[in-house]
């Protein structure tokens, strides 16, 4: 069984998408299968929805999105008028962005363990845990 320390050893780190240039990776999809070439598409389509001044964008979040590391993305779209308008469920909003607002933190769980993500406040509590099946 690990110990609480070793479970908040390592926290979730959000992507700095500016740093990085999708561009090349994502181009490179067109020419490969399944969902890999169905990203390089949803890019197309993204980028066309963007060039037009009459397309709305919605952005719509569905699972563990911020405790995964990728907050800065969504505030960066914000940001840049990349999104017009954003529904999300709940658990990215309350149990994650919130949380995280609060001064909560999202921890990676050591390699081989069965705790998927965690959040806490402090050393002496943990308010939210999930494990994997």
């Amino acid at each position: 069984m690990l110990t609480k320390k070793e479970l908040l050893s390592q926290t979730i780190e959000h992507i700095d998408i500016t740093r990085h240039n999708p561009a090349p990776l994502v181009e490179a999809m067109h020419r490969m299968a399944f969902s890999a070439r169905d990203l390089a598409r949803a890019a197309d389509i993204y980028d066309r929805m963007l060039r037009d001044q009459e397309c709305g964008v919605i952005l719509c979040l569905a699972g563990s999105l911020i405790s995964a590391g990728l907050k800065q993305v969504f505030v960066d779209m914000v940001r840049n008028h990349m999104v017009d308008c954003i529904v999300s469920t709940g658990a990215n909003i309350v149990d994650q962005d919130f949380f995280e607002g609060l001064g909560f933190k999202h921890y990676q769980a050591p390699s081989g363990s069965r705790v998927a993500w965690m959040t806490t406040s402090c050393a002496n509590c943990t308010s939210t845990a999930s494990t994997t099946r």
